[in-house]
């Protein structure tokens, strides 16, 4: 018996990330503007919580606002974004020549070097590949992801707008679902734990990747990057994909530098600062207001952020870590699934929900 629903659960577990793979065009402009609508409640929250002399900011008016500064920021980062894309693009061919020159003048007389003195006859050809590569066409890439997404934004914004609307008849139509007062508690308390933690983890994320972003257009505006605003917004947006997010982000403009710059100067003051910003932010600030709050393994984070990678692309990996606290939260107040809970976090403590 215990076999069979072994099985079973496997067999719905492999059902619905088959259903969440075959229906992405359906869900994820659902799950964007789900997690659009939650920015905004979280965005509210903090804007009806301050107050001068007493005086707080009504909650629908603070509703609005939240509304109009996000829809505000995700337009500007867009129209950066597609902006900085096409100007890059137009320079593609350069910069492609200029790290075929660089590679002649700094790799390859090197590599000769080192295989006459291994005793290896033939030196790997990388200049040919070099000349190959074709920048242009993964930066059209790239545009055509953002272009995906603007093409999505009418149906994200009918879904934000339902959302919104529920969110006022959600509590009422818990309380309609759940009749027995105490399981009805443990819901709203189940509810109120996913909300409290996603809530700490993106304001902590914004307030870091934000930081990073800001203090990373410092430096590259200094060093004088080209398009350093654009590196900048793309580090704060980065941050939010775990562990691999950090490191493209310090190495996309770092790169760049060998590239626009004749000298190596440029890229090792650019990768210095920003690794130390990276390392100084992401890995010691950080964690210190994080705290022990969300309690997630490493190891679980990078295998969510490959799964959630597969499934639905760069969307994905920015969801990957709420995602996963959700599903460690509702696995945590079940006794059958709280061996799962116990493996998703980082430390094996789970608090009791009884």
């Amino acid at each position: 018996m215990k076999l069979q629903r072994v099985a079973l659960a496997m067999f719905v577990i492999f059902l619905t990330f088959y259903l969440l793979h075959v229906g992405k065009s359906l869900l994820l402009p659902l799950v964007i503007a789900a997690s659009i609508a939650y920015l905004i409640s979280i965005l509210a929250h903090a804007i009806s919580a301050f107050q001068v002399r007493g005086i707080r900011v009504p909650a629908l008016l603070a509703k609005f606002l939240a509304l109009a500064l996000i829809l505000l920021g995700l337009g500007f980062i867009i129209n950066l974004i597609t902006f900085n894309i096409a100007n890059v693009l137009k320079v593609a061919p350069e910069y492609q020549s200029n790290l075929v020159v660089w590679y002649q003048q700094n790799v390859e007389v090197k590599l000769q070097e080192a295989s006459l003195w291994l005793g290896v006859s033939e030196v790997p050809n990388l200049k040919q590949a070099l000349r190959q590569l074709d920048l242009g066409t993964y930066l059209q890439d790239l545009s055509g992801t953002v272009r995906d997404l603007i093409s999505r934004v009418g149906i994200i914004v009918v879904y934000l707008i339902f959302l919104l609307l529920e969110q006022r008849t959600f509590a009422s139509k818990v309380e309609a679902l759940v009749v027995d007062p105490k399981r009805r508690d443990d819901v709203f308390e189940l509810l109120g734990k996913i909300r409290q933690d996603i809530r700490i983890y993106i304001g902590i994320k914004v307030l870091t990747s934000a930081a990073t972003g800001l203090l990373s257009y410092l430096v590259l505006s200094l060093v004088g990057v080209d398009f350093a605003s654009f590196w900048a917004v793309l580090i704060f947006l980065l941050n939010f994909i775990p562990t691999i997010g950090s490191i493209i982000a310090t190495l996309f403009p770092s790169v760049l530098t060998l590239i626009q710059f004749d000298t190596v100067a440029p890229f090792v003051i650019t990768i210095s600062v920003l690794t130390t910003l990276q390392f100084c932010i992401g890995s010691l600030l950080e964690p210190r207001l994080m705290g022990q709050r969300l309690n997630l393994s490493p190891i679980v984070i990078l295998l969510s952020l490959g799964l959630w990678g597969t499934l639905w692309g760069i969307p994905g990996m920015f969801l990957c870590v709420p995602i996963t606290v959700i599903i460690m939260i509702i696995c945590s107040y079940f006794p059958a699934s709280r061996p799962i809970a116990v493996l998703l976090s980082g430390n094996g403590q789970i608090a009791d929900r009884g």
